[in-house]
């Protein structure tokens, strides 16, 4: 029998567990209760639809009745786990939960990400669980490698696109988060007023410290993300070498944001 804290794990403020009785848990934000259904985020009761958005699989969407829409994105291993366990975890507290505290914590403290509405999880036999975060769809926006293929970049410009991602990962590290998966689809862009915003996503892995991320942790979370950047792009089609300097210098650079 799992302890409570091993079950729900931290709850921000504003968020409120439930549960139906049935093995389905869920985290989230008050006043979405009777909104986002366990059923709805695993696409048992027909609320959900199918988006045009895609993260490791397709993500679905939820009409709220607030005229506003959230997403939701099943939790789903990459790698050489994405064929053993695929949709399956066993780590208490449940990943999404974490990935909800993290995202929020982070929200709090300016970090330009996406508002998490709900995390959910059912479980099966034993501690097997699958699980799905829910946030609220972010409209008009493209992950920066669909925004480098579609041409959003390029009318964007490629100069402000980049302090604009630059500026975002600075302010991440500086609130000392190491994110494991930082990669060019885990970057959103979105015009506005007269601007590029640049938001990061997608934190079931990220590692928080306490206090700015240490100098040599930032570098290896920019390696990562060039290393992701090659193997998208190993020609440099989209985003070339120069481009690459050009966003450190930015990144670099306290004034490029």
């Amino acid at each position: 029998m799992l302890s409570d804290q091993l079950t729900w794990g931290a709850v921000p403020e504003g968020f409120v567990r439930w549960s139906d009785g049935k093995g389905g848990r869920m985290i989230v934000r008050r006043g979405r209760e009777r909104q986002i259904k366990i059923d709805s985020c695993f696409a048992e009761d027909g609320r959900s639809e199918p988006s045009e958005y895609q993260g490791r699989s397709h993500l679905r969407r939820i009409h709220l009745p607030d005229r506003a829409n959230a997403l939701v994105r099943r939790c789903q291993h990459g790698g050489l786990l994405r064929g053993l366990t695929g949709q399956w975890y066993f780590t208490w507290p449940p990943r999404p939960f974490r990935e909800l505290v993290v995202t929020e914590e982070l929200r709090r403290r300016g970090v330009p990400t996406v508002e998490v509405l709900a995390a959910c999880v059912i479980r099966s036999a034993g501690p097997f669980y699958r699980g799905c975060l829910v946030t609220r769809e972010l409209v008009d926006s493209e992950d920066l490698w669909s925004a480098l293929q579609s041409g959003l970049v390029a009318r964007l410009g490629l100069e402000t696109t980049l302090r604009a991602v630059a500026a975002s990962v600075r302010a991440m590290h500086r609130e000392g988060v190491f994110h494991s998966d930082l990669n060019l689809k885990n970057i959103l862009l979105r015009p506005e007023k007269n601007r590029v915003a640049s938001y990061l996503i997608d934190f079931d892995k990220a590692k928080l410290s306490l206090g700015q991320l240490p100098t040599e942790l930032a570098a290896r979370n920019l390696d990562r993300l060039l290393r992701s950047t090659r193997k998208l792009d190993p020609t440099g089609n989209y985003l070339s070498a120069a481009a690459w300097e050009e966003f450190v210098s930015y990144y670099y650079d306290r004034d490029a944001g």
